[in-house]
C-alpha cells in the first residue's frame, strides 16, 4: 500500500542508504538520517509531532497586497506576473524564494528608495546569518527582479548591478578527473547514479541539461547516421548536436526505460530536479572520497570538464571545443580547457630542455 505524504512542500532524498527530508524552498533539513524503506520516512512525516511542528514553523506566505512600491509588491508580481520569472527552471525558482523569504523583513521598503550601499550591507549580513553563497544567490535573485521591474518602469534604475561577490570562487572548483578516478567510478557507481555521470564525461552537459535530457533527443543523425543528442540548452537557447561516442552508446542503449527522462532515480521515476540528482551525485563522491577511492573536488560538473580537456588534448582548437560544450563564446572553450593549455607549454619546455 502507498502511503500518500500530507504535509506539502518537502523533499525526500536518498543518500548513501538513508533518508533526508528537505524543506524545498530553503533547503533546510527537517528529518534525517533515517533508515528502512520510504514507507517509513513518510510515515514519520505523517506523525502528529512532526506535522504540528511544520505547520509553526513554516513561514507565512505572501500577503494578498502589499502598498504600491513596495519590495513585497515587486515581488508578488515578479512571482506572478512576470514572464521571465516563468521561464526559470525548478531550481533557479526554488532558490529565488529562498532569497525571498530571507528578504521577508524588508517588503515594506519603497523599491524606489533601496541603494547600492544598503545593499551591500544586506549582503554582508546575510553571509553572516546564511553562509556567503547564499548571500550572493539572494543580491542575484534581487538584481534579477530589478532588471524586470526596470524595463516595465517599476523602478527607476537597478541598485543591485555591479554587487561585488560574497562568496570568493576556487577558480580551479570543478577541476577535470584523473583516469583511475572515473575508471573507478564508472565501474562501481550504480546505474541511477552513472547515468548523469556518463552524460556529463561523454556529452559534457550541465546538471540542469542532464536532468531534462528526453528519449526523444537521442537517435541517428539525419544526415550521417550516427547516434546523437539534439538539444536547445536551457542556459544559453543554444540548438547543440553531441555525437555519442561508441561508449557512451553502448551504454545508454542498455538502459531500461522507465520514464520519459534518461536519467532516472534509482526507483525509475524522473529526478525531482537538477538540485536533487546533484545532491545525490555528490553525497556519493564523497562517500567514496572519504574510503579513498577518489580525491577530493570531484564533481559532475567537472566531469564536463574532464570532456572538454579530452577533446583539446586531441586537437580540438577552443572555438570547437566551445560549440561542443554548447557555448555560445570561445572565451567558455577558454575556461575549460586553460589547464591543458598550461600542460601543452609545460612539455614544451622540457622537451626544449632535452633537445639541449
Amino acid at each position: 500500500m502507498v502511503v500518500s505524504v500530507k504535509v506539502t512542500g518537502l523533499n525526500i532524498v536518498k543518500a548513501r542508504g538513508k533518508w533526508y527530508v528537505y524543506y524545498r524552498a530553503t533547503g533546510e533539513r527537517l528529518l534525517g538520517p533515517i533508515e528502512g524503506a520510504r514507507d517509513d520516512v513518510v510515515a514519520a512525516i505523517n506523525r502528529k509531532e512532526f506535522v504540528a511542528r511544520w505547520n509553526n514553523r513554516r513561514p507565512e506566505t505572501l500577503q494578498s497586497s502589499y502598498e504600491d512600491g513596495t519590495l513585497g509588491a515587486l515581488v508578488r508580481w515578479f512571482e506572478l506576473e512576470c514572464p521571465n520569472y516563468l521561464k526559470l527552471s525548478e531550481a533557479t525558482k526554488k532558490d529565488y524564494t529562498a532569497a525571498f523569504l530571507y528578504l521577508k523583513p524588508c517588503f515594506h521598503l519603497h523599491v524606489n528608495e533601496i541603494t547600492t550601499a544598503e545593499l551591500y550591507g544586506l549582503r554582508d549580513r546575510c553571509a553572516i546569518e546564511k553562509w556567503p553563497r547564499f548571500a550572493d544567490k539572494m543580491i542575484s535573485a534581487v538584481s534579477s527582479m530589478f532588471t524586470q521591474a526596470v524595463k516595465r518602469q517599476k523602478m527607476k534604475s537597478n541598485p543591485a548591478l555591479g554587487i561585488d561577490k560574497a562568496h570568493s570562487a576556487d577558480p580551479n572548483a570543478n577541476r577535470e578527473w584523473l583516469a583511475h578516478e572515473w575508471a573507478y567510478v564508472r565501474d562501481h557507481a550504480p546505474s541511477h547514479l552513472l547515468t548523469p555521470m556518463m552524460i556529463a564525461r561523454h556529452a559534457g552537459y550541465r546538471g540542469q541539461t542532464i536532468v531534462k535530457l528526453r528519449w526523444s533527443d537521442y537517435g541517428p543523425h539525419p544526415v550521417h547516421g550516427f547516434k546523437c543528442f539534439r538539444i536547445v540548452t536551457k542556459k544559453n537557447q543554444e540548438n547543440v548536436m553531441v555525437p555519442a561516442v561508441d561508449e557512451l552508446q553502448r551504454y545508454i542503449d542498455g538502459l531500461g526505460k522507465t520514464a520519459l527522462e534518461i536519467a532516472t532515480r534509482q526507483d525509475g521515476e524522473r529526478w525531482e530536479d537538477e538540485k536533487q540528482m546533484q545532491t545525490a551525485v555528490s553525497h556519493y563522491l564523497r562517500d567514496l572520497e572519504g574510503k579513498g577511492h577518489i580525491g577530493p573536488g570531484t564533481t559532475l560538473h567537472g566531469l564536463r570538464t574532464s570532456y572538454a580537456a579530452d577533446l583539446k588534448r586531441h586537437g580540438a582548437d577552443t572555438g570547437d571545443v566551445a560549440a561542443a560544450l554548447g557555448d555560445k563564446s570561445e572565451r567558455m572553450g577558454a575556461h575549460y580547457t586553460r589547464h591543458v593549455e598550461n600542460e601543452a607549454k609545460v612539455i614544451r619546455a622540457f622537451e626544449a630542455k632535452k633537445r639541449q
